[in-house]
């Protein structure tokens, strides 16, 4: 049983696609997986800007060998792909299938390949790294926002004013967020009470960027990561309709 979810961020400084198994979240403490074992492909040529069709293919086949031969001894929970890097993590209980990792690799010469381990208790890579943040989890919706746009004929690459709504538990966590808006680059709204609401006391703020998936990215996590430290939330997103023509 898996629970993949997908979204886009950056890694490296490159736009990225991360993949993580969401269901390990509340089983990794459970279970005695605490070897990170991590590889990672790129093109031989390190000045390709991709991978070739080769390199691909052979990547594929690099993945399936890895996820089938470690299968009882590892737990394959995430992967970041760029455009010139293709990383997969595992964890495993014992160190001996590190050595066995590495041998797969070795057959796959065709590829740069880095094979490593870490030892880790916490589990950090899994739930600092892979697993989506508020601000990541977010890309997610603004992926589904920016089709929708798409849908409707909006010219997602034109700048233009994108309004969101923020929720709090208290007018005082609102007020205090409101006063940091200037300097996140925002121009604040309306407040207004939503009382059948956990977090009822809302706001609206507003500013200007595009509709490409990382220029929304970016703009949504200044507001979450701005919120969060005051419990608030994100909870709705609007942006101006900008015909294509």
């Amino acid at each position: 049983m898996t629970d993949w979810l997908t979204y886009e961020w950056e890694f490296r400084g490159e736009r990225a696609t991360f993949r993580v198994d969401m269901q390990y979240w509340e089983l990794l403490p459970v279970l005695s997986y605490s070897q990170l074992i991590y590889v990672c492909a790129a093109p031989k040529d390190s000045l390709a800007k991709g991978f070739n069709k080769v390199e691909q293919y052979r990547f594929r086949m690099l993945r399936h060998r890895l996820i089938d031969e470690l299968e009882g001894h590892a737990i394959h929970v995430g992967s970041v792909y760029t455009d010139t890097l293709r990383c997969l993590y595992f964890y495993a209980a014992e160190t001996d299938v590190i050595q066995q990792a590495s041998a797969i690799c070795r057959v796959f010469g065709m590829l740069a390949i880095t094979c490593a381990h870490a030892s880790e208790p916490h589990f950090t890579t899994y739930y600092r790294f892979l697993y989506p943040d508020d601000a990541r989890l977010q890309s997610v919706e603004n992926a589904v926002y920016i089709e929708s746009m798409r849908k409707k004929g909006s010219d997602l690459d034109m700048v233009r004013r994108v309004t969101l709504t923020l929720s709090f538990l208290t007018v005082e966590d609102r007020g205090a967020f409101l006063k940091d808006v200037p300097r996140l680059g925002f121009t604040p709204g309306g407040t207004f009470w939503q009382g059948e609401s956990t977090h009822p006391a809302c706001c609206t703020v507003s500013g200007f960027t595009t509709l490409t998936l990382p220029k929304l990215n970016k703009f949504t996590a200044r507001a979450i990561c701005a919120a969060a430290p005051l419990e608030g939330m994100l909870t709705d997103i609007e942006a101006e309709y900008v015909k294509r023509y």
